[in-house]
């Protein structure tokens, strides 16, 4: 399935999505960037990792790796959850 970036660097995880991985508004999710994807997880062993606010049902992706991966406002990207539970974003490059 796929996701648009808005202008504020947040996407929309479909109902589907956080049935599947059962988030609840407020929840805060582990977000961070491996083999150029966005990886979004519940629950992480590293603490160190950048965290942001599931709430309406939406996500902010950090500046940082919006830059990274040169992601910006209306960026149609690939979502799809592992067996892992675990959100993956990939660019969709036309």
């Amino acid at each position: 399935m796929y996701t648009k970036i808005t202008k504020n660097g947040q996407i929309r995880i479909p109902k589907k999505v956080q049935n599947d991985l059962n988030l609840l508004e407020g929840h805060y999710l582990y977000i961070y960037e491996s083999q150029k994807c966005i990886y979004i997880e519940k629950d992480h062993e590293d603490d160190t990792l950048n965290q942001c606010l599931f709430a309406n049902d939406k996500v902010t992706i950090p500046m940082e790796l919006r830059k990274l991966l040169n992601i910006s406002n209306g960026t149609h990207l690939y979502l799809d959850v592992s067996d892992y539970n675990t959100i993956r974003l990939m660019k969709n490059d036309p």
